[in-house]
């Protein structure tokens, strides 16, 4: 079914246990050792606490280089894309420091590592090659050729290359047993088996099945014998696979392929109960048993499996929206099949939730690999650059050696003008930078010398802006004191006039009020009208500030709005916004003149 396909190539999580060598500091060989020990029992977050601890303990660059490619696989397999490329980069970095060529190899296989997680089977071949041209000529680093090789088979397999995929299989079951590892044998076995089946898939040969069947055998057998020597996660993939395999195409009667296929699951099962092995394996186990109950036309216990398995995903800390997904399509149709149309749009319903959901989980994916991508290929450009400077140093050094040879050999006069011609151009070029750098000072001079003068003349255009403002303030206020002037005037010829002569001495009294600071038209208010502000304070429905009072004794006194705005240093417009508020506070309403109100008072 479906949810199988996804076995195929699981087996390409391949940094699972880096290669150990005798060139490593004994401290690191050990971590290493503990850090195999975790993986094969599926115990990554202590793993990631091993390499921490160990990071921090050594200072060596070999050193460094295995374990950060180590810590990189990690975080690229948890899915942490950038994460993983900045250790990578902290790796070959270290690598390049080092005066070993493991750790080069090791550095390269992390790198191609990544590619494949990103689908980039051109770069896996380029970085897989070079990482085996530091190591192929070396017997001491056994598990890195191997899981070169094996990055290799992967690259080919996407591109259906079943000559090279064949070819770098049998190298890598070939250093798996050298090295008397068990778990890559198993997983040597597990890719042989997928390898001819994706064969059989396509031509339909009987030979061809019973060779994938042969290898997922022999992959049982070694779990058998050395269970504690193969990964969870191996040995789960085997018993799915072989269930997979009775469920799909052996020819035994149906109860037969079942039972054997419930056997190889309940193993499958006790390695997941144990946390053995990564918990998305749980649907791998229900789907095939819910294929059997389809295939015994037994809908209900098909739709009970499939649900345990989906309970058994949700429970994981981990996010499968996807796997989610394609069990409740599978779900929905099972419902259809009992004619519950109602339970099928519930499942309908939540399929296109979690398809949602995995798309935005994969757009963030996407945008991560995005990114590692770019940043991998601007590292990988200027590494292109440094090494064509490299290879341009390397031509240099060879041309001067090849005119130094010949200036020895040669004559005298060629070496002179040589010589002569070289110190030419030498003083030619320094005359000629020289001459520059005095051009390029002289421009910069000129260009300070203009910006201050812009910034001189700049200056006094401002100066002359604030003098014209300031006089034409001073013109403004003359102008009103003028007109106040000759009002006052008029008012003293009329009174002379009406032979009314008692208010004269009044009026002047108010006008030398009106030039004296506030303090004193307040004393001189309160000399002639004593109760002016008293009553002021009784009037007012709400508290006057002093603001207040000013503009009362500025009104009383008769001055107008601009005599009052000049007198306060503000807008016309404000003093008309005033004295509508000083009428809300004293109660006043629309039709009451504030002055002649203030007037009244006294």
């Amino acid at each position: 079914m479906m949810l199988t396909k996804i076995l195929l190539f699981i087996t390409l999580f391949l940094i699972c246990s880096l290669g150990h060598a005798q060139y490593i500091l004994p401290a690191t060989q050990q971590t290493l050792n503990t850090l195999d020990e975790l993986q094969l029992r599926n115990k990554s977050p202590e793993a990631f606490d091993v390499l921490e601890k160990a990071i921090k303990n050594t200072g060596s660059p070999t050193d460094l280089a295995y374990l950060y490619a180590h810590q990189s696989g990690m975080y690229i397999a948890a899915d942490s894309l950038l994460k993983g490329k900045r250790l990578l980069d902290l790796s070959m970095e270290n690598a390049g420091k080092s005066k070993s060529p493991h750790a080069k190899a090791i550095a390269y296989r992390a790198k191609a590592y990544l590619s494949n997680i990103l689908n980039l089977p051109d770069a896996v071949v380029e970085d897989a090659l070079t990482g085996l041209k530091y190591v192929e000529e070396r017997n001491d680093d056994l598990l890195t050729k191997y899981h070169l090789h094996y990055l290799l088979y992967s690259a080919y397999s996407k591109w259906d290359d079943e000559e090279k995929m064949e070819k770098y299989i049998r190298i890598c079951q070939q250093y798996a047993i050298l090295a008397n590892n068990i778990n890559l044998q198993a997983n040597v076995n597990n890719g042989m088996s997928s390898m001819f089946l994706a064969r059989y898939k396509a031509s339909g040969q009987q030979n061809l099945l019973d060779s994938s069947y042969h290898y997922l055998d022999k992959a049982l057998i070694l779990y058998q014998r050395s269970p504690d020597r193969v990964s969870g996660n191996t040995s789960v993939i085997t018993c799915i696979n072989l269930a997979n395999y009775y469920l799909e195409f052996s020819g035994e009667d149906l109860m037969t392929r079942r039972q054997k296929a419930f056997l190889h699951l309940d193993l499958a099962e006790k390695k997941l109960r144990h946390a053995e092995a990564s918990s998305e394996k749980w649907i791998n186990v229900y789907g095939i048993k819910s294929g059997f109950a389809k295939k015994e036309g037994d809908f209900m216990l098909a739709e009970h499996y499939l649900l345990q398995g989906l309970s058994q995903l949700m429970n994981s800390s981990k996010n499968h929206f996807k796997l989610e997904y394609v069990v409740n399509k599978d779900l929905k149709e099972i419902a259809l099949k009992n004619n519950d149309v109602k339970k099928a749009l519930t499942y309908q319903q939540r399929a296109e939730d979690l398809l949602k959901k995995s798309f935005d989980e994969q757009q963030l994916f996407n945008a991560q690999k995005l990114e590692v991508q770019y940043e991998t290929e601007k590292k990988d450009q200027q590494l292109k650059l440094l090494r064509e400077r490299e290879l341009f140093r390397k031509k240099q050094n060879y041309m001067y050696g090849g005119i130094a040879v010949a200036l020895l050999f040669g004559f005298v006069f060629m070496f002179v003008s040589y010589h002569f011609r070289l110190k030419y151009a030498l003083e030619r070029e320094t005359k000629l930078a020289k001459e520059k750098e005095d051009a390029e000072h002289q421009a910069a001079l000129e260009l300070k010398i203009e910006k201050e003068e812009q910034a001189r003349l700049k200056a006094e255009q401002e100066l002359l802006d604030l003098k014209r403002q300031q006089l034409e303030k001073e013109a403004l206020a003359n102008s009103l004191i003028i007109d106040h002037k000759n009002d006052m005037l008029k008012q003293i010829q009329g009174k002379i006039r009406n032979g009314d002569t008692s208010d004269i001495r009044k009026l002047l009294k108010e006008e030398m009020l009106l030039r004296a600071d506030f303090n004193d038209v307040k004393m001189q208010i309160q000399e002639l009208h004593p109760t002016f502000f008293q009553q002021l304070m009784e009037k007012a429905a709400h508290k006057l500030t002093p603001l207040d009072l000013k503009y009362c004794a500025y009104i009383y006194l008769q001055m107008t709005t601009k005599q009052i705005a000049q007198a306060l240093h503000v807008e016309p417009q404000s003093v008309r916004m005033f004295k509508y508020r000083l009428k809300q506070k004293f109660g006043l309403g629309k039709d009451v003149d504030l002055e002649k109100f203030l007037l009244s008072l006294s």
